[in-house]
């Protein structure tokens, strides 16, 4: 069996009986992926690092997949901080995940949290077959504001692609670079410290995207709003872009969107931790 690179990782999930079992799970230094046995049919993977963050030069990639009939929590033990770097090495997570015929990935980790001069890139590819779906969290903050740290980091990178069969359903792309002037200016992030993206793809997700769509798109929307939500309808489901002046009003939101996912795992993926 080929070596895995640093920080590298490899996750095979399959149906045995009635429960999603891990069939194949192995990460090298500084991943660490830790599989708790949980009760319900899913499997649950928490993803972490030795340090509890990521230092200049990390290489982090997960490589995943879900066969047929299989569900799968993959969440983070803790928020993902991303530390000062002032040599401009930079930081980097990936995530590649193939979700089989009738298999659902719920990915949920806890934001991103960069320090002041850190730089951090991350590209999360999903690859679902026709009768896959996945669940997508993708959040950060603008830093540790007690200690007056708030949008201070150098460059915030994230790209995600979403493909169904031989379609790309979704790309998205978010830079934040502080060369291109404060981010904290009116025309970028403004007042809000915290940014989430929800994504919900697939047949197994069609009531609850509804569902969300139609509420989002009936709430009035202020400027003056604390939070604001935006919803985009995209082939066999959803974008869900949510801005809050503070992480905890961002989170509310989430877990109230995201409470249908206790339909799936007997619990939501935030029971035990928020």
């Amino acid at each position: 069996m080929a070596e895995l690179l640093p920080g590298h990782g490899l996750l095979e999930l399959t149906r045995v009986r009635d429960r999603t079992e891990i069939t194949h799970s192995r990460a090298t230094n500084p991943l660490k992926l830790i599989t708790p046995r949980r009760h319900g049919s899913a499997a649950w993977v928490y993803a972490s690092t030795f340090g509890g963050g990521l230092v200049a030069g990390d290489q982090i990639h997960l490589d995943m997949r879900l066969t047929n009939n299989t569900t799968c929590v993959l969440g983070t033990q803790a928020s993902t901080k991303v530390y000062r770097d002032p040599s401009g090495i930079g930081c980097r997570q990936s995530l590649q995940a193939h979700v089989d015929d009738g298999s659902l990935l719920i990915s949920v980790p806890d934001p991103v949290t960069c320090f002041a001069d850190s730089m951090y890139d991350q590209h999360q590819e999903y690859h679902l077959a026709t009768e896959g779906s996945v669940v997508l969290l993708d959040w950060l903050t603008s830093g540790r504001r007690t200690r007056g740290e708030s949008w201070d980091f150098t460059r915030y990178r994230s790209q995600i692609d979403i493909y169904q069969g031989q379609q790309q359903l979704i790309s998205d792309r978010l830079l934040l670079d502080a060369r291109d002037g404060p981010l904290e200016s009116p025309f970028r992030v403004g007042r809000f410290h915290c940014l989430a993206l929800v994504v919900l793809i697939g047949t197994r997700l069609e009531a609850a995207a509804t569902r969300i769509q139609d509420e989002v798109s009936n709430e009035p929307v202020s400027s003056a709003d604390s939070l604001i939500e935006t919803v985009s309808p995209v082939a066999g489901g959803l974008i869900l872009r949510i801005a809050g002046i503070t992480t905890e009003l961002v989170a509310d939101c989430i877990t109230r969107r995201l409470c249908f996912l206790e339909e799936f795992l007997g619990e939501t993926p935030w029971a035990r931790k928020w």
